[in-house]
This record gives structure tokens, sequence and C-alpha cells, in this order.
């Protein structure tokens, strides 16, 4: 089920992506259809307007004509004065031609020869209207020949005005087809686009139906799972309600008998003593010391099924400073006996419970004077710095966004090697005998427990002969 969800959420993404780039690529190709057509139709009108400037330059010509013409037969200085605008009107119209076509090196070169076939037509026609207003007719200006020659000029012109006509009519007819292709294609690249991007989003629906269907017997599952889980958890938390009342039970229904054996034991010694033959004093005495050990062991099996218990009536800001200085005031007996040096830094406020702190520096600091070296005098600093993300990084218990506290606690003593940093803090452990060192291997479980319960890590550096340092992450206080 897992890799079918993931299956369909692959195929998703994938026909997502295969329909944004037909989009994009139909968008680009209308785009550029679009272009072409604007540029096909710019193309289009600028011909027309070569044919239009054809069309009426070839008409003012012809206009020329009639007025020079009107002229010689009637001597009316009127058709002159029509006759000189259409010379300006001509040239006004050559000069767009030349300007229109400037990019057309063949129209340019057809421009130039009309220019010198009109101009030279215009020179006959001047030196005609000379003759005219000297001798009051023409009649013996022309002569059969002249006459040839100057028909012959009006034909030259027509001539190269159809040919300005030619090719621009091949123009118009190359770029009107090119504009008449970009627009018949414009719609079948749209449908086109518009087709594979439905067929596509079409295959993307059913995935994703496919995806919610997957993603709905997941949640089931998931649900069930929950409810598994909650279950399980409430069995668990059954389970040690019942043995924390076992642990409560046990040790108040096991402290009577072990006080009955003590009490036994210091009247069998205090009576018996001078009767007892062989061994019989010193089996006595290990009776009584063992089950002093034994109500010890009862004690602190009893303290450490309740640190982990969370009396959220007793959770409140705590002054670690002033909770170390009145339990240290509790210690000053066994401070004073070893001579101990004792060096408290600036500690931060916390959150919990001054009971269980109380107990945690209790317990680490009688094992430093505990595990002191006996020709030095013990020394034991404890402050307070910052902890850097990078060492709230290495704990997945942590919450890397959330500052902490690293409290220190130093000492000169015999230490340990680094491969036991862990293994002190499980229930029981000891690294050494008790013949050694009294205790019985559980004050550093109970504060590794009290630690995690607030939120919090504690682990130890140390080696053999060079003393230890217990580090402590507690959270910062959002609100102090």
């Amino acid at each position: 089920m897992k890799d079918e969800h993931k299956t369909s959420l692959r195929q998703v993404k994938t026909y997502s992506i295969v329909t944004l780039i037909l989009i994009i690529i139909g968008s680009g190709v209308s785009y550029w259809t679009a272009g072409r057509i604007d540029f096909y139709t710019k193309e289009v009108m600028h011909t027309s307007d070569v044919l239009q400037r054809t069309d009426e330059l070839y008409a003012s010509i012809l206009e020329r004509e009639t007025n020079i013409r009107g002229y010689v037969i009637s001597g009316n200085e009127d058709f002159l004065t029509y006759y000189q605008q259409s010379n300006i009107d001509a040239d006004l119209l050559l000069n767009e031609l030349q300007a229109l076509t400037e990019d057309n090196a063949q129209q340019q070169n057809n421009i130039e020869e009309l220019r010198g076939l009109i101009q030279s037509r215009v020179r006959t026609f001047d030196a005609s209207i000379a003759h005219m207003k000297e001798h009051g007719d023409i009649s013996g200006f022309l002569d059969p020949n002249v006459v040839d020659n100057a028909l012959h000029g009006y034909l030259l012109i027509k001539a190269a005005i159809i040919r300005i006509n030619d090719v621009e009519n091949a123009l118009f007819i190359d770029r009107n087809q090119g504009l008449i292709n970009n627009i018949n294609a414009l719609p079948f690249i749209v449908g086109l686009i518009s087709i594979f991007s439905i067929t596509i989003g079409l295959v993307t629906f059913f995935s994703i139906y496919q995806y919610n269907k997957a993603q709905q017997v997941a949640n089931r599952e998931i649900s069930r799972y929950q409810q598994k889980l909650r279950d399980q958890i409430q069995l668990l938390d059954d389970s040690n309600k019942e043995l924390e009342q076992f642990a409560y039970v046990a040790s108040h229904d096991l402290q009577e008998p072990l006080r009955k054996i003590t009490a036994f034991s210091d009247l069998l010694n205090e009576q018996y003593a001078d009767k007892l033959k062989g061994d019989g004093s010193i089996y006595l005495n290990r009776i009584t010391g063992a089950a002093v050990r034994m109500r010890l062991l009862i004690t602190d099996l009893l303290e450490y099924s309740r640190a982990g218990k969370i009396d959220s009536e007793n959770i409140k800001y705590v002054k670690l400073t002033r909770v170390i200085n009145e339990m240290l005031e509790d210690f000053e007996i066994a401070i004073k006996e070893k001579s101990a040096k004792i060096t408290l830094g600036k500690l931060p406020k916390v959150e919990g419970s001054e009971t269980e702190y109380r107990q945690v520096f209790q317990n680490l600091i009688s094992n430093s004077l505990k595990f002191s070296k006996p020709e030095s005098i013990p020394e034991i600093t404890i402050k307070s710095e910052p902890a850097a993300p990078e060492l709230v990084a290495k704990f997945s218990t942590l919450d890397p966004s959330q500052k902490y506290h690293l409290i220190k606690l130093s000492d000169n003593g015999i230490g340990f090697d680094q491969q036991y940093a862990d293994r002190i803090f499980s229930i029981f452990q000891r690294l050494h005998g008790k013949k050694d060192f009294e205790g019985t291997g559980i004050g550093l479980s109970i504060t590794r427990k009290i630690i995690e319960k607030y939120g919090g890590v504690i682990f130890a550096e140390s080696s053999a002969g060079k003393g230890a340092t217990f580090n402590i992450l507690l959270p910062v206080l959002k609100q102090t």
C-alpha cells in the first residue's frame, strides 16, 4: 500500500510537470506564431503602401502628360499650373517610394532609373513650353522623329513603373501567403497543444483520483495504527501505574520484615555475641549488613520509580543557585571532612521541582566527593553557559529550534574510562566493587530520569585518573 501511494504521487507529479511543459511550449509556439503573423501583417501593409504610392505616382505622371497636352493644344496657361503641381507631387511620391524601399536594393535601382526617365521627360516638356511661349505654337518645334522620341520616353517611364509594381506584387503575394500560412497554423498549433494538455490533464486527474484513493486507504491504516498505539500507550500507562503501585507497596511491605531482621540481628548480637562460636558473629554481622543494604536498595528503587512521575502542582521556576546553596549546607560535614572546595558560578532559572533538582545535584556532588582521590583535596566546579546549536543537534530528543543551558559539574576525582560514560547512568550499574565504594548504583539513574523528565539530557566526559565532568542540557525558559 505504501509503494502504491508513492507510485500514485510520482505519477501525479510527472503528469503535472508534463502538462506544465506542454502549456509552456504551446504558449511559446503561439507567441512565436503571433509574432510571425504580426511581422507578415506589417510587411503586407508595407507592400500595399508601396503599391499605393506607385499607383499615385503613375496617376501624377498621367496628369502631367494631360496638362502639357492641354497647354500645347489650347495655349491656356492654367494647364501649366497643374503641370507644375504634378511635377511637385511626382517628386514627393518618388522620395516616399525610395524611403519605403530602402531595404530593397532592386527597388532602389528601379526607382533611380525611373527618376532619371522622369527628369529626362520633364526636360523635354520644359523645352516644349519655352518654344510655345516664344513662337505661340509648337508646329516648328516638333517633327516626326521628336514625336516618336517623346512617345518612347513615356513608354520607358511606364515600363519602369510596371517593373516596380511587379517586384512589389511578387513580395505582396509571398508575404500574404506567409501571413495566411501562419494564421492557418495558429489554430492547429493551439488545438494540438490543447489536445495534448487535455489528455495529460485527464491522465493527471485519474492519477490524482488514484492518489486520493490510496491516501484514504493510507489514512485509514494510519488511524488504525494510531488507535492501536493509543491502546498500547494506555496499556503501558496502566502497567506503569501498577508497577509504581507495586514498587510502593513492595517497598513498604518489605520494610517491616527488614526492620525485624535488623532488630533481631541486633538483639542476637547484644545478648548472644559471647555465646556464638566459630564464625557465628561474622555471619550475624553479614546478615545485619545485608539487611541494611536491602533497605537502602528498596528506598532507592522507590525514589527511582517516583522520579519519572510528573507532578504539575510542584512544577515551577527553580533558581538552581539557591537550591544548590541550601543543599550544600546539608553537606557541610562531608565537605569539611574532605576539605573539599566547591566553586559555584552563576546558574540559570529552570522549570521543574526544587526537590528533584536538589536530588540531582546532591547525587552528583556526593558522587564527586565519594570518588575523590585520597591524596588530593576534592575540587568541584559548577557553572553554566549557553549550549551551542551543534551540541544540541547531537541529541535526537532535543528540539533544535529551542535554546538550552549547558550546566557543567567538574571534579578532580579518580574519573573513569570514557567507554563507561553511558553505563554509569544505568540502574544498579557500578564501575567499582561495593567494598571499595558504598552505594547501590542507582543515584545517577535517578538523576538522568529527572533531567529527561524536564526536557533535557545529561552526559558525562572523563578519563581514568583525570576527574569527570557531568554536562546537563536544560531548556531556556521562554518567560523568566
